[in-house]
């Protein structure tokens, strides 16, 4: 039997604040580890579902930006991939957002 239970629960639009600001403030990001990832020196590796958070951009689109390359003027970051999963540094998800016209992409 397992001691595991949940650290917290934080609402979403709250986290996402908080690491925005924490980003912004050049303090170092923080993350829990995932099994079979390269660990990264001041990053964390975020999946398609905190992709999501970080930059807004629905799950079905940046499969579809990924595809074609989109958007052409900014496209959406190149992924790692790890376990058949698409994975990203924290901070180049933040960097692309920041980036980002603010018209809906």
């Amino acid at each position: 039997m397992s001691d595991y239970s949940p650290i917290e629960t934080v609402a979403l639009a709250d986290k996402v604040a908080e690491l925005r600001a924490a980003w912004k403030a050049g303090q170092p990001l923080t993350g829990g580890q995932v099994f079979g990832l390269p660990a990264l020196d001041g990053d964390v590796w975020v999946d398609t579902a905190g992709a999501t958070v970080l930059t807004g951009v629905a799950p079905k689109t940046i499969t579809s930006y990924l595809s074609r390359g989109k958007p052409k003027s900014n496209p959406f970051p190149a992924p790692s991939k790890f376990l058949g999963r698409n994975y990203w540094p924290a901070s180049a998800l933040l960097d692309w957002a920041a980036t980002q016209p603010t018209d809906g992409h």
